[in-house]
């Protein structure tokens, strides 16, 4: 059905295949980290993804070269998940030995294509899914490429593929599985290379590249129809589980309806249905964190139920291509919105300060990450799932997690071409060569761990530059003031945007906005209290204990990690929170010992009868609880913790004395 009625579109519209994207993707290597987050990023490539291939089977020896490892479960997806991550970092940090070492894994994959067009091993011949991680980060690794023999070979290799692929499902090899469910990861791609062929391909070239993609679009799981629409779409935590209740499915389907708009015409339409996906998600699974809980399957809302580390990375994308391909700014910002509160809080908790290891699961609320746990709350992992390690539970997440900062980094900046544009999207220190205004701009600021961000600006040309406003910043009050070029402006904002003109100048403070970031506490009926600061989730400081469990190659370990400070607290009706003291990030910006926000906080002891464990965790926080005498603790910036309590409890009104 999708297949013809994307044919019949094709024909009414004389033949435009597909539609332009509204705001424009920065090629890999435009934007570049600064400050705090490329200490972090190169935190990140200094440790497991330089390493893996040095010690880590899977990566080291791959089945994509020829070797026996990476085939766990009868998919070959390792490797081709770490590249996805590994590209983009190395591009956005020029680091030029971890760029040697993918071009090496590139070009010995590119070498082994078949004459069929088939890319890596073909141990099963329903295994499409694993060359879609590929592929999306052969588009990276292309799109940082100057024109040349290089280009055009991935260009090429891309179009065997799909050849390969396209006669295999036209000879009946059906999209199972993974494939099936996990359809627009390969569509991007394919529209990604429709976009690079269209003013050199043969028209019917275009053609059969669309129509595949129609294809695989009619035969993939149908999202929307089947389950985020559907009465029987989860309510809560699942016990029965399907492939529609993966969470790892979930995060990447919540792209489906934007990435299919383009070629349907109906960008609406797609808005509609990637945030139906995304606020289903949300209402019924999600966290405090910025994630939902997905155990393996979706979870429901008790913070104490987990969140694999490949849903964050994966949601992080779906919202990342859901900004950029929404209809209007009033859209694109409620996905930004949601990708800054899975960056600052959801990623940098569930990875370890010096990023040698994670947990398989995180936790809103947690008194220990240990292994061996044989009675757990979480519903469908083994028993190393919330322990910080080398691959705990399972690999995916140790080769999937490189994805997340980078193209975290890749997407704090889009461009409108016809409207002469630069998006500033989410706020991160960073510097950006753009096409708009021939400019070169370094977005100078430690946010969120401060009030202040500066656009330090050199550009030929004039253009206008769109600042997208933090969520917590935006109130009824529509105009603001803002140093531009040295004087003080009213700047409206609109749907979530302030617009200023940049006149063309040398390299100067171009734009500076100051903003108050206060302490607030959010009230959930489901998941009782919690503390933000601007978009960070604060978190108890439990005074985190870690114990050695197995040491591997390199840095790379196991580790037990325990409370030293009581957990069971609660929080008074009328909160008592002090002021913030902040620093700047240090040489680990994410470490507990050094975190750039802590706060000061009344609470109250709970009695253990109060507020029981349930299977080895934090039993549930909604309602009210008795409470005993006041205690002052610390909270910290979730991500600067690893076991945490960041879902409090409300103490009855009349505190029990004890």
């Amino acid at each position: 059905m999708a297949l013809r009625l994307w044919l019949a579109h094709f024909a009414l519209t004389g033949g435009s295949i597909l539609s332009p994207p509204r705001w424009r993707r920065l090629a890999t290597g435009s934007i570049r980290p600064a400050g705090w987050l490329q200490t972090q990023m190169q935190l990140q490539a200094s440790a497991l993804t330089s390493h893996l291939p040095l010690f880590w089977d899977n990566v080291r020896n791959t089945s994509w070269l020829g070797g026996n490892a990476d085939n766990v479960g009868g998919i070959h997806e390792s490797t081709p998940y770490w590249l996805n991550g590994a590209v983009p970092l190395a591009l956005q940090l020029q680091d030029e030995d971890l760029l040697q070492t993918v071009e090496k894994y590139i070009e010995g994959i590119l070498d082994r294509q078949t004459q069929e067009g088939w890319l890596g091993p073909d141990t099963d011949k329903t295994d499409f899914w694993s060359r879609y991680p590929f592929l999306m980060a052969m588009v990276q690794y292309h799109e940082a490429l100057p024109g040349g023999p290089r280009r055009k070979r991935i260009e090429e290799a891309a179009l065997g593929f799909f050849s390969a692929m396209r006669r295999r499902l036209e000879g009946g090899v059906p999209l199972t599985v993974w494939s099936s469910f996990r359809t627009h990861d390969l569509i991007w791609t394919i529209h990604y290379f429709l976009d690079v062929l269209q003013e050199s391909a043969e028209p019917s070239v275009l053609r059969d590249l669309a129509a595949f993609a129609a294809r695989l679009h009619s035969q993939g799981f149908d999202w929307t129809g089947l389950w985020y629409n559907a009465s029987s779409f989860a309510k809560e935590a699942v016990v029965n589980t399907s492939m529609q209740t993966h969470g790892v499915n979930n995060a990447q389907a919540v792209k489906s309806g934007v990435v299919w708009s383009r070629q349907s015409g109906n960008a609406p339409a797609g808005w509609a249905e990637t945030w139906l996906a995304w606020e289903q998600l949300q209402r019924y699974h999600g966290q405090p964190n910025g994630a939902f809980s997905a155990d393996e399957h979706l979870a429901g809302r008790m913070p104490s139920r987990g969140t694999e580390l490949c849903v964050v990375v994966e949601s992080m994308w779906s919202l990342a291509l859901a900004s950029q391909l929404a209809p209007g700014d009033e859209e694109a910002v409620l996905a930004l919105d949601a990708l800054e509160s899975l960056a600052f809080n959801a990623l940098p908790g569930s990875l370890s300060e010096d990023l040698w290891s994670h947990p398989y699961l995180q936790f809103a609320n947690s008194y220990e990450a240990v292994s061996n746990e044989p009675d757990h709350i979480w519903g469908h992992d083994g028993d190393q799932s919330a322990m910080y390690g080398l691959a705990p539970n399972y690999e995916c997440c140790t080769s999937n997690f490189h994805q997340g900062y980078p193209k975290f980094a890749g997407s704090l900046f889009f461009e409108d071409l016809g409207q002469q544009q630069l998006i500033s999207a989410v706020w991160a220190p960073s510097v950006v060569n753009a096409t708009v205004g021939r400019a070169h701009v370094e977005l100078r600021t430690s946010y969120p761990f401060n009030s202040s961000v500066e656009y330090w600006i050199r550009n030929d040309e004039p253009f206008t530059l769109k600042v997208r406003i933090p969520k917590f910043l935006r109130t009824s009050t529509s105009t603001r003031f803002v140093r531009v070029d040295g004087h003080t402006v009213k700047a409206e904002e609109t749907a979530g945007f302030l617009h200023l003109s940049i006149p063309a100048a040398a390299e100067r403070l171009a734009v500076k906005i100051d903003f108050v970031m206060a302490p607030s506490v959010q009230r959930s009926e489901a998941q009782g209290v919690s503390v933000y600061f601007g978009p960070l989730l604060l978190a108890l400081d439990l005074n985190e204990q870690w114990q050695l469990v197995q040491r591997y190659t390199f840095n790379a370990a196991d580790w037990n990690t325990t409370a030293a400070l009581a957990w069971r607290l609660a929080m008074p009706h009328s909160p008592r929170l002090g002021t913030p003291r902040l620093s700047m990030p240090g040489p680990r910006p994410m470490a507990s010992s050094d975190c750039p926000v802590a706060l000061e906080a009344t609470l109250l002891a709970v009695p253990p009868s109060a507020w029981p464990i349930q299977h080895g965790a934090p039993g549930p926080v909604n309602g009210t609880c008795r409470a005993g005498e006041q205690v002052q603790r610390t909270l910290l910036a979730y991500g600067c913790t690893s076991i945490r309590i960041s879902a409090l409890p409300v103490a009855e009104e009349e505190p029990l004395i004890v």
